[in-house]
């Protein structure tokens, strides 16, 4: 949709960038992701949308080093971390938060977070407070299996459990999936509340209107491709765009 660049602005506009160039990505066999090329800055919302079967859980996985990339590198800033380990990335600042299988069922909601602050040395039980003030929910169920959590305490544990490590980048999978309407909004206010603190969060959603009114910039993929780019809103006042890929 556009020919321009995702804008530089942000609050912290000068932080590393996360771009993701020529990436081919799949399960071993004909590749699900071909030669797909983002951009995620600081500050900044980035959404990718597109249809069922497009490829953008893959894609993220491929970025996130959960799967293999066959071709293609993913920089963040002048920095080639293309197939590094989780654990490396996690490190380095890129922080994942899966759909499914996000936190421990078995353990609190205050060890889940010591299990995300796991590289981290110091400071520990401040981050946990100033989580818990963001996230007013697990306060009060800081001491609760994670497993008697609702499906939105569930996804704001890990949110929390993402930004222990102070991410640079935050990669988020489909994270109002199976969520009532009124949860859905209360955590989409901390999607956008996490891009107001300074990382770049990259996200892939399944409420394609909601994603691209409130991204900086969207990515539309089809048949596993780049397709469509542009800011946000405008990809959504797109009427051909709505038709093919969102309807309604």
């Amino acid at each position: 949709m556009s020919d321009a660049s995702p804008p530089s602005t942000g609050p912290d506009a000068e932080g590393p960038t996360l771009r993701a160039e020529g990436l081919t990505v799949g399960y071993g066999g004909a590749p699900v992701v071909q030669d797909v090329t983002i951009r995620a800055r600081p500050g900044q919302l980035t959404a990718i949308v597109g249809p069922n079967g497009a490829g953008k859980s893959t894609l993220l996985k491929g970025i996130a080093g959960v799967l293999r990339c066959s071709s293609g590198r993913t920089l963040l800033g002048s920095d080639d971390v293309t197939n590094l380990s989780s654990e490396r990335l996690i490190r380095l600042g890129i922080s994942y938060v899966p759909q499914v299988s996000n936190v421990f069922p078995s353990l609190t909601v205050r060890e889940n977070l010591e299990m995300g602050a796991y590289i981290v040395r110091t400071h520990i039980k401040e981050r946990i407070d100033e989580l818990c003030t963001m996230f007013p929910d697990l306060k009060s169920s800081v001491h609760r299996p994670a497993r008697t959590l609702s499906g939105g305490q569930r996804m704001m544990l890990a949110l929390a459990r993402g930004l222990m490590v102070h991410p640079k980048v935050l990669l988020l999978d489909e994270p109002t999936a199976g969520l009532a309407p009124m949860v859905v909004d209360l955590v989409w206010e901390h999607v956008l509340a996490i891009r107001a603190s300074g990382p770049a969060v990259l996200v892939v959603e399944q409420n394609t209107r909601r994603s691209l009114r409130d991204a900086d910039w969207g990515y539309v993929l089809t048949n596993g491709k780049n397709n469509l780019e542009g800011p946000g809103p405008e990809l959504l006042a797109d009427k051909d765009l709505v038709r093919l890929y969102i309807g309604g």
